[in-house]
């Protein structure tokens, strides 16, 4: 049947129904069309009308009747944080050089000494080298010669967390976000001799300082640099990595320093910027931490300061500012909502605190009302235009198949969390439901002639469609093993461009027993960074483009980025 024939038809039984219809309710008479559609589920929850809908407006009244207790219970968890006098190791400058990263490399100037108790003078410019990435404050101190300083002294400081940061201008600035982000300051100081510390944190390896003006006749000089360096990461607590090759050790180590270095008083997504907590990035960082520093607390004090900030409607915040206070920010990830019971469900395992867990668990539960309503009555995600989803930087991935695999994993912790929470019986539709999606991703996502998944209406190829329904335990173990092998070797398979991707894809070779591909792969890509200096993992990473930017400009990266810090999960949790 043709489609004009099809609205004929149409046409013609609406007009049809209107006039039974009318003249049954002029007689009195009750009427059914036999062979009349019953209406389909607009989404998969409509598949259970008698218990869902009372089962979440209840979590929806215990969130609202908990929320100012849980920001309570967050300020309570707030970690000490330890502080570390550092002074810079020497001076450098920066020189051109094709094979290193961005086109830059630090060559050593001397010592700090070359510059100390010396008459300095407007143009005047050199670079400490602290000798390693940290995140915390820089201050001086300054003294007069024979004449007091008759002119304010005037200087320009660039903090940077990589060559590039002190090499390049920032000017004329074209990028995605906020100027203000570039970590560069100028300030005027009056009084000579004084000692001054920078009121601003910092995220940090080199300080570039220039005189920008400064009397002639009067001069000053430096005679110290310091910084102290801030974090609730207890570098105590982590024990050597055993028997393992140096290189390991080195990715170990980075790992650890990004790691610590975005452990504040929450776990911040990057020290330089964003300075905040994402749900996504916290997953990971708390898995990173449960092998590490297990500093328990601080997962609890975020968790609770995204259930705290959670939305009237009960949805999770995706992300959440500390200061003045608590607040949600403004943006709504569909993937990161799902993965909150994942992330509260580890935290229980890993820290056997039962009461956090029960605490929270309406808030879990309320999850799967909101991220369930893109289901649809067949178990299919379908995108949606009013969330944003993310799954990785890259800015042409299909996201359906990886978004359907999460969510399958967010019911499955759901009730693995109910389980061990002694709840299951508030949640025996998840199995059914499960199934349901399981059955939809095989009959639409899956290519029985690629033995890979396909995302979208142009059946696109990625590793993150593989990852995910991997680990969402779709697949076979057979089927798990050929897609995510196949994929990697596939030239029109679209690859990840952030380690957050990348992780979950050395996860799911895990997960199908490739145990010698997932840390070949983290050597290769992690190494790959370490290869080029990095001594702290970035947010953005493809071998062969070092300027890569989500924002279009590679200075407004952040350069020690939570997400990124996850070999150590490998490396001592897998081994």
């Amino acid at each position: 049947m043709n489609t004009e024939k099809q609205s004929r038809k149409a046409i013609s039984r609406r007009h049809f129904t209107k006039t039974i219809t009318a003249t049954a309710a002029v007689v009195g008479l009750p009427i059914t069309f036999l062979d009349a559609e019953p209406p389909k589920p607009a989404n998969i929850k409509q598949l259970f009308p008698d218990g869902l809908r009372p089962l979440f407006e209840q979590q929806g009244s215990l969130i609202r009747q908990r929320k100012q207790d849980w920001l309570k219970k967050a300020a309570k968890a707030t970690p000490p944080l330890f502080h570390i006098s550092r002074a810079p190791i020497n001076l450098v400058k920066v020189e051109k050089a094709a094979d290193a990263f961005q086109g830059w490399k630090t060559v050593p100037a001397g010592s700090v000494d070359l510059i100390l108790n010396r008459p300095m003078v407007p143009g005047d410019s050199f670079i400490l080298d602290f000798g390693e990435h940290f995140t915390g404050y820089f201050g001086f101190s300054m003294r007069r010669f024979e004449n007091p300083v008759d002119a304010p002294v005037r200087l320009a400081f660039v903090f940077g967390e990589v060559p590039t940061d002190v090499a390049e201008p920032f000017e004329p600035y074209h990028g995605g976000l906020a100027r203000s982000w570039l970590q560069d300051e100028t300030e005027s100081y009056d009084i000579v001799p004084s000692a001054v510390r920078l009121p601003r944190r910092y995220a940090f390896r080199y300080v570039k300082i220039t005189v920008v003006s400064a009397s002639s006749h009067c001069k000053f000089g430096f005679t110290a640099f310091q910084a102290e360096s801030v974090t609730s990461a207890n570098e105590k607590n982590i024990a050597p990595l055993p028997d393992s090759q140096a290189s390991d050790k080195a990715l170990d180590a980075v790992s650890l320093r990004t790691l610590r270095d975005c452990m504040q008083t929450v776990f911040e997504d990057g020290p330089k910027r964003d300075r905040r907590l994402w749900l996504g990035d916290l997953r990971l960082q708390a898995m990173a931490n449960y092998v590490s520093f297990k500093n328990y607390d601080l997962v609890k004090r975020c968790l609770y300061i995204l259930s705290g900030t959670a939305s009237e409607t009960g949805l999770v915040s995706t992300d959440a500012f500390e200061f003045p206070e608590p607040v949600r920010g403004g943006d709504t990830i569909l993937d990161y909502t799902a993965l909150f019971a994942p992330t509260l469900l580890e935290y229980l395992e890993a820290s056997k605190d039962v009461h956090t867990a029960e605490d929270l668990w309406p808030l879990a539960l309320k999850q799967l009302d909101l991220t369930l309503e893109h289901v649809n009555s067949e178990g299919l995600f379908v995108p949606p235009n009013n969330w944003w989803t993310f799954i990785d930087w890259h800015p042409t991935l299909d996201k359906q198949a990886s978004e359907q695999a999460i969510l399958i994993c967010s019911l499955r912790a759901t009730l693995s969390l109910a389980e061990k929470l002694d709840k299951a019986s508030e949640v025996t539709f998840i199995p059914k439901m499960i199934s349901l999606m399981e059955d939809a991703a095989r009959k639409n996502l899956w290519d029985s002639t690629l033995h890979m998944f396909v995302s979208g209406p142009n059946h696109q190829i990625s590793w993150a469609s593989q990852a995910w329904m991997v680990l969402a335990k779709v697949p076979t173990l057979e089927q798990s093993q050929a897609a995510l092998l196949g994929v990697m070797k596939d030239p029109r398979a679209e690859k990840p461009v952030t380690p957050y991707m990348h992780h979950y894809m050395v996860a799911a070779l895990w997960e199908a027993g490739l145990h010698e591909q997932a840390f070949e792969h983290v050597r290769s890509y992690w190494g790959g960074m370490v290869a080029k200096g990095a001594d702290t993992f970035w947010e953005v990473y493809v071998p062969g483009n070092d300027r890569l930017s989500p924002y279009d400009n590679h200075l407004i990266n952040s350069y020690c980025h939570a997400w990124s810090c996850t070999p150590v999960c490998f490396l001592r949790g897998k081994k």
